[in-house]
């Protein structure tokens, strides 16, 4: 056999390896795009379900109109305790109210009240959002109408 037809015919059979090889690098890159991106939401969700673990709600709000108090009750709806601020976990209108929760910390499942707040409010009817959060960020809100 000529030399010179075997140097061809391996020359034609390595430009077939290219395109295989080719194809199997894309699907190598695919998969490890693919497990980076799985190890990145698995990181993100346990990083969610983490702040999951703990709730509030705001139950009630009671308005005192003749002497201009409000009443929160909040419940910890989450799976553990929760601690509210001395004097820093109660905002009515984006602006902070003075008073304090009773107990503190909440225990998960338990309802917690609030001192009598000055409402500050005059005469009339008044849209009033109350925000009540924690020490590590939790935090409930509800709008209701009250008149005084």
């Amino acid at each position: 056999m000529n030399i010179g037809k075997i140097i061809r015919k391996f020359r034609r059979n390595t430009r077939a390896i290219s395109p295989v090889i080719a194809t199997l690098l894309m699907i190598a890159i695919a998969v490890v795009a693919s497990l980076v991106t799985y190890a990145w939401v698995m990181g993100y969700m346990n990083f969610t379900t983490e702040k999951t673990g703990k709730a509030i709600q705001i139950q009630s709000v009671s308005y005192d109109s003749t002497n201009n108090k409000f009443t929160v009750y909040v419940q910890n709806v989450g799976n553990s305790p929760v601690e509210f601020g001395t004097s820093n976990s109660i905002f009515i209108n984006g602006a902070m109210a003075s008073g304090t929760f009773t107990p503190n910390p909440l225990p998960n499942g338990d309802t917690a009240t609030s001192g009598k707040i000055d409402a500050g409010l005059s005469t009339g009817v008044h849209s009033v959002t109350i925000k009540v959060t924690t020490t590590d960020g939790t935090f409930a809100q509800i709008t209701q109408q009250f008149t005084k």
